[in-house]
């Protein structure tokens, strides 16, 4: 399962300048958890020739329950970003509970063949050691109950959840020192950042680890087999599911580039577009969160500001840089660029969605607007946010055909469409946000289309 050793690659040395400064704070720490591991190894081979509660150690459970390890976090599966989630645990902690924390140990240690890395004896010993801790305490916590309790149902589940946590404690506290020296990061951080996020995961494993813990306990080997082997084929499915949405991802991705590029392209044409965006995208993300939308909504509702001019591509220059009032001709070419935004982002099936808002961001409230007429509520909601910090931003900016108007009158001119042009909560909630700022914020003046484009989340990433 993630931890603190899996999930983040802890850098343990270091080769040059302040890297190498650090390499030595944390060398002696290093070895001191090298130098315990053997102890405790020591210790645990004792235990396991004296300690009469245990099983026979059993050469052929190590080697099955190494191999699975190594499958296991050979088969990790990406949640978010770099951050992979394995099943490395259930191995672990189903070694410790059935063979004895010995074999525990060591098959917490065995992973190390596949986080090994090249050169750096000191990284590669240091994870061993602290996989083998975590892996023998896990099993001492369980035996120990066993042999004050016995076993049974109940110590299995009270004893497994405890053996759980331990396992988890254990990890923790061990790389505690080394993400402080090593990255500067607090434990409390380490926590919130690398222990917390995966907690759900963690309790997914520890009740399928008990379960199977029990299998074994009932049905003997036999019967534990036939329910582990379900559990290899889940792990290796999730893997292949992981690898399926990481290539939709990267195509998403590349989609969105897409989508910035021509952006970038138009601002060429139209030095006032990308600055524009940058302002439409911020106000609409801060209207939806205002308006207590979920944040699944309001990043959509910063994206569909980003890219809600993206039709503006399909204009030619002479109509785009006009100065003045555009009528007739040129005017139905410059109102068609909500529908070529839509056109654009429809033929990125990702993007469906988005394609619909953008489309509809210059419909009115009242039903006087285009390209469909629609009005009130039949207008997607996050088109009415657009639409509100479009003309905002709009009314605040130097444009071709008119000279930018002081924020206070933009912000009374929202409150004069309010039911007119636009939807009557949302700019209630947009002059409660402008009232709340200070005056670059107001005024745009320092937002930047390239750094909210670095702030887009991934449809599929939020929650």
């Amino acid at each position: 399962m993630s931890s603190p050793t899996n999930a983040t690659h802890v850098p343990v040395t270091g080769t040059s300048g302040g890297r190498g400064a650090q390499a030595d704070k944390i060398t002696p720490y290093v070895i001191a958890v090298c130098l315990g591991a053997v102890a405790l190894l020591y210790f645990m081979v004792v235990a396991q020739v004296r300690w009469e509660v245990l099983e026979p150690f059993s050469v052929f459970g190590l080697l099955f329950f190494a191999a699975v390890s190594v499958f296991a976090q050979r088969y990790q599966i990406k949640v978010h970003g770099r951050t992979e989630v394995s099943a490395g645990f259930l191995p672990d902690f189903l070694a410790a509970v059935i063979l004895g924390p010995l074999t525990g140990g060591i098959v917490s240690a065995s992973c190390i063949i596949v986080a090994w890395t090249r050169g750096q004896v000191m990284k590669n010993l240091f994870y061993m050691a602290s996989f083998f801790i975590s892996g023998a305490v896990t099993g001492l916590v369980y035996w120990s109950l066993v042999d004050a309790y016995g076993e049974s149902g109940l110590v299995l589940a009270l004893g497994g959840i405890a053996a759980g946590l331990a396992y988890q404690v254990v990890n923790y506290l061990l790389f505690v020192p080394v993400m402080w020296v090593r990255r500067g990061t607090a434990p409390a951080q380490l926590f919130k950042e690398d222990i917390k996020p995966f907690l759900p995961f963690q309790a997914f494993f520890l009740v399928l680890s008990l379960g199977l813990a029990y299998a074994f306990q009932e049905l003997g080997a036999l019967g534990f087999a036939l329910f582990v082997l379900p559990v290899l084929g889940l792990i290796y499915a999730f893997r292949i599911y992981s690898r399926e949405m990481e290539l939709a991802q990267r195509l998403e991705r590349f989609s969105l580039q897409m989508a910035a590029g021509m952006i970038t392209a138009l601002d060429l044409k139209d030095n006032y577009t990308a600055q524009h965006s940058a302002a439409v995208a911020q106000y609409s993300f801060d209207i939806a969160k205002k308006m207590g939308l979920s944040r699944r909504e309001c990043n959509l509702a910063h994206l569909a500001g980003l890219l809600h001019d993206l039709g503006k591509i399909s204009v030619p220059d002479e109509v785009l840089n006009f100065h003045g009032r555009l009528v007739g001709e040129s005017l139905r070419i410059i109102k068609d660029h909500s529908e070529a935004g839509q056109h654009i982002l429809s033929n990125m099936s990702e993007f469906e969605e988005l394609g619909l808002v953008v489309r509809h961001h210059h419909e009115r409230f009242d039903g006087q607007g285009y390209p469909d007429g629609i009005e009130g509520k039949d207008i997607p909601l996050l088109s009415r946010i657009v639409t509100v910090a479009d003309c905002y931003s709009a009314m605040i900016s130097d444009r071709p055909y008119a000279s930018r108007r002081e924020v206070e009158w933009a912000m009374g001119e929202l409150a004069a469409q309010r039911g007119l042009q636009f939807d009557p909560e949302v700019v209630d909630a947009f002059i409660l946000v402008l009232m709340r700022q200070g005056v670059d914020y107001r005024s745009a003046e320092h937002i930047d289309f390239h750094v909210q484009f670095q702030k887009v989340r991934f449809l599929r990433d939020i929650a």
